[in-house]
C-alpha cells in the first residue's frame, strides 16, 4: 500500500476513533464503578495514543544540507534586519584598532547557543570613507579579523554603504553548551543618516522531503536574520518558509513551517531543529491558518477633494496643522528614513522648493511609518541639503497614521499639490531620474517655475 493511501486511512481512522471514544468515554463517564472507571482511562489512553502513533509511523524525517546563499536564490523577498547601534562598548571587544572618529557599536546575533554573539564596531569619520570591524573568530580583537573596508560605496544621490557579504559561525545548543555550529552569510549595509546596521539572512537549508510518497526538493528559509530555525507560529518572530517544488517544475510552494500547512491538499506539521539541518514532517488533523489577505489599495484622493486637516510635530518644535496653510499651495510630501527612493527624490523636490518658495508655495516634507529616534537622527545630518519644512507623524507604524488613514496612501514616497483653496489638485507616487510631474502639476496653478 502506497503513503498516500495510507495516509488518507490515517485520516478517516483518526476521524472514526475520536468519534467512537468520544461516544464511549462519555457514557462510562457516568458510571459509579471503580472497574468501569478504569476502564473509562484505557479507553482514553487509546482514543488519544493510537492516533499519535499512527501519525508517528507515517512521519517522515529529512536531513538538510547548507546553502550559502540559497535564502537569496529563493527571491522570497526582502526582509531586513536593523541593528541599533550604540556609543556604549560591548563587554566582548578587548582590543581595538585606532579609529578616526568616535566609534560606534552594535552585536550580530546568530544561533541560540554560547557563541552566538559577533561583536562589531563602526569607523565613521567625516572625511574619508567608513569601515566596519567585526569580531568574526569572537576572540574580543577587532584588529585581527581584516582592514575593515567596505566592499562598496554608493555616492548617487542617498550615500550607501555595502551591500556586503559576511560569513559567520552560528553557535547552537543553550546559554552554557554548544551542541553544534554552522556558516551563516548575511547582507549588511549602512546608510550614514540611520541609526542602525541593516542585515538580512542570504543562507539557507536545502535538501529533498517526501510528501505523499513523493520526494521533492526543499528550501527552508528563516526570516529574522539570526539562524534559528526552530519558530512558534504564536511568537513574535517572521514567518520560517517551506519551499517545496511539488511539481518539479521550478514553482514551488511557499508555506509558514512555524504551524500546520498545506502540502498536495493535504495537512501536515513540521518538527524542525533548531540549526535547520532536521525536519521532520508529519500528517496532522489540526486546523490550518489560513494565509491573511492583504487589504486592497484605496485611491489616492480625487483631484478637487478636500485635502484632509492633520497635526503632526513639526521639526523645530510646536504643532504642524495643515489647516495653517490655506491661502497657499501646499507640496505635501510622504517619506521615510528607510525609504530609498524617498531620498532619491528628496533633492528634486528641494531644486522646485527653491524655485517656489516666494510663490506662495509651502513644502511640507511629513516623515511617516518611521521610528521617531530615526527621524531625529536624520534631520539634523541633512539640514543642510534641505530647507523646507519636516515633521514627524506621532503615530508611527500604527493604522492611524496620517499617510494610509487620512491620504489612502499604500507606498511612499506619495506626493500631494494641494491649492490655495485646501483641495487637491494632484498627487504624484514614486520618482524617476528627470521626473517632471510635480512642476507640471504647479504650472496649473500658475506657479511660474
Amino acid at each position: 500500500m502506497g503513503k498516500g493511501l495510507l495516509l488518507d486511512l490515517w485520516i478517516k481512522v483518526r476521524k472514526a476513533l475520536e468519534c467512537c471514544f468520544g461516544v464511549l468515554i462519555m457514557v462510562f463517564s457516568r458510571s459509579q464503578h471503580s472497574t468501569t472507571r478504569i476502564s473509562s482511562m484505557k479507553v482514553v489512553a487509546v482514543g488519544v495514543l493510537l492516533p499519535a502513533v499512527i501519525s508517528t509511523a507515517l512521519s517522515q524525517t529529512s536531513y538538510l544540507t547548507l546553502d550559502e546563499r540559497g535564502a537569496v536564490k529563493a527571491r522570497l523577498g526582502y526582509f531586513p534586519v536593523q541593528i541599533k547601534l550604540t556609543d556604549d562598548k560591548p563587554k566582548e571587544i578587548t582590543k581595538e584598532p585606532e579609529y578616526r572618529a568616535k566609534p560606534k557599536y552594535g552585536v550580530i546575533h546568530l544561533g541560540n547557543g554560547p557563541k552566538s554573539d559577533f561583536a562589531f564596531a563602526l569607523d565613521e569619520p567625516a572625511t574619508a570613507d567608513f569601515k566596519i570591524y567585526i569580531d568574526k573568530n569572537r576572540n574580543g580583537d577587532l584588529t585581527d579579523d581584516g582592514d575593515g573596508a567596505w566592499n562598496t560605496k554608493r555616492t548617487k544621490g542617498r550615500v550607501m554603504y555595502g551591500v556586503m557579504d559576511v560569513k559567520l559561525r552560528a553557535s547552537y545548543g543553550s546559554k552554557t553548551e554548544e551542541t553544534g555550529s554552522s556558516d551563516y552569510t548575511l547582507g549588511l549595509y549602512r546608510f550614514p543618516d540611520l541609526p542602525s546596521l541593516i542585515t538580512y539572512r542570504e543562507t539557507s537549508r536545502a535538501g529533498r522531503i517526501s510528501v505523499d510518497g513523493k520526494s521533492h526538493h526543499v528550501t527552508l528559509v528563516e526570516n529574522d536574520a539570526d539562524g534559528v530555525y526552530s519558530k512558534d507560529a504564536a511568537g513574535t518572530g517572521r514567518p520560517v518558509w517551506l519551499v517545496v517544488d511539488l511539481n518539479d517544475d521550478g514553482k514551488p510552494e511557499v508555506v509558514d513551517a512555524r504551524g500546520p500547512f498545506k502540502l498536495a491538499g493535504k495537512a501536515y506539521e513540521a518538527k524542525i531543529s533548531t540549526d535547520g539541518f532536521k525536519i521532520t514532517l508529519s500528517p496532522t488533523t489540526k486546523a490550518v491558518a489560513e494565509a491573511p489577505k492583504a487589504a486592497p489599495a484605496l485611491p489616492l484622493l480625487k483631484t478637487g477633494a478636500t485635502a484632509p486637516t492633520f497635526v503632526a510635530e513639526k521639526w523645530g518644535g510646536g504643532e504642524l496643522k495643515l489647516a495653517d496653510y490655506k491661502g497657499k499651495v501646499v507640496i505635501l510630501d510622504f517619506w521615510a528614513t528607510w525609504c530609498g527612493p524617498c531620498q532619491k527624490s528628496m533633492p528634486h523636490i528641494e531644486k522646485v522648493h527653491k524655485l517656489v518658495k516666494d510663490q506662495d508655495v509651502a513644502v511640507l516634507g511629513i516623515c511617516v511609518w518611521d521610528e521617531r529616534d530615526a527621524y531625529k537622527e536624520w534631520v539634523p545630518k541633512n539640514q543642510d541639503k534641505y530647507s523646507f519644512q519636516f515633521a514627524f507623524d506621532p503615530a508611527g507604524r500604527a493604522a492611524t497614521n496620517i499617510a494610509a488613514k487620512l491620504y489612502n496612501v499604500s507606498g511612499i514616497p506619495t506626493t500631494y499639490i494641494i491649492d490655495k483653496n485646501g483641495n487637491v489638485a494632484d498627487s504624484i507616487v514614486g520618482y524617476d531620474e528627470g521626473d517632471t510631474r510635480l512642476e507640471e502639476a504647479l504650472k496649473k496653478l500658475g506657479i511660474k517655475l
